[in-house]
């Protein structure tokens, strides 16, 4: 039996009230369906911050979910935040701890933090988003490399924030381009950085070079004609869809080794790794740019992983782990295993 509510919105911001009224109501809910059906796993999508654990302890305190185990996939792990805080936030970490019979984590960075506080090893699964890649997308698809005199379309895919790297990358556009290197760099995304990156453009002299498409839903089109994927990225990341929609679509690859990149790519199989600095970032493209049997073999790496990737295989490792949690049997995708 599958049951859907919408347990959080991060569509537009939602005042105070308003938000505890729906926590409120959706917990009432869930508890209603959990006494008038049988269920055997609650799986909520949330998050681990301060509002996170917060909403979470309020909702299964109010859902009373038993006999249903309970899976709570982390999106976003702040969890080394609460390491060295006591009092009321030690208190609910530890009722989550106790009231949760299943994680699901990203990578073994988030993991430590978890131990960190006191957690069992034994509650957390390794767990991957599902990547869809639209029509677009050929079957039996491969991608044409350029040859290395050739112009080539960078792409760089994010929320314009200060963290995900999008300064760096003009700056290293900059540098690649006073070095001769023939490239033009699409920006796709909106933000709070987005007014700096514009103004950095111009004053470099690069208006001719760099487009700013603004927020684009569906990017498959961008990737497949695009040559590299750009993502300097310093920010906390969990698992980068975009990144991983790259990867899908036999994109070279130019990234840092925050969180998952590090953890499921490896150079220079499936990228050229980077620092959050524009001259290495630059020198990375340029890397990729002049060695064609690279970006060839790389594309061909990174298309052959994101088959693993898509939602009939990620349906099935989520079945395996349920039935794991069910069973109290040992699971392929638990991080002890």
């Amino acid at each position: 039996v599958l049951s859907d509510y919408v347990f959080g919105d991060k569509e537009r911001p939602t005042p105070l009230f308003s938000r505890i009224n729906r926590v409120l109501k959706t917990a009432v809910s869930f508890r209603r369906l959990l006494r008038e059906n049988s269920y055997d796993i609650l799986f909520l999508n949330s998050a681990f911050d301060t509002k996170s654990v917060l909403r979470d302890c309020v909702s299964l305190f109010i859902m009373r979910p038993q006999p249903a185990k309970v899976f709570l996939k982390v999106h976003g792990s702040k969890a080394d935040e609460f390491v060295d805080r006591s009092g009321v936030w030690r208190v609910l970490v530890n009722y989550l701890s106790r009231r949760v019979d299943a994680f699901g984590l990203h990578t073994r960075d988030e993991l430590q933090s978890f131990l960190k506080l006191g957690f069992s090893l034994s509650q957390f699964y390794r767990v991957r988003n599902a990547i869809t890649i639209s029509s677009e997308m050929p079957t039996g698809f491969v991608r044409a490399q350029k040859e290395n005199g050739d112009s080539f379309e960078l792409l760089f895919v994010s929320r314009f924030v200060p963290t995900k790297g999008l300064i760096t990358t003009i700056k290293a556009c900059a540098l690649l381009h006073q070095k001769g290197v023939n490239i033009k760099l699409t920006c796709v995304g909106d933000g709070e950085v987005k007014a700096e990156a514009e103004a950095l453009a111009r004053d470099l002299g690069l208006s001719d070079l760099i487009r700013f498409t603004g927020y684009i839903a569906e990017v498959t089109k961008l990737l497949l004609s695009s040559d590299i994927f750009v993502f300097p990225t310093s920010h906390p990341e969990g698992f980068p869809v975009i990144l991983f929609k790259a990867v899908a679509t036999g994109m070279p690859i130019v990234t840092t080794t925050i969180r998952a990149a590090g953890e499921y790519l490896t150079e220079p199989d499936n990228c050229f790794f980077c620092t959050a600095e524009p001259r290495d970032v630059a020198e990375k493209v340029a890397m990729l740019i002049n060695d064609k049997m690279r970006r060839e073999a790389m594309s061909k790496a990174n298309v052959a992983y994101g088959s693993t990737l898509l939602p009939d295989v990620i349906a099935s490792d989520y079945l395996s782990m349920f039935r794991s949690m069910i069973d109290s049997t040992p699971s392929d995708h638990s991080f002890d295993g």
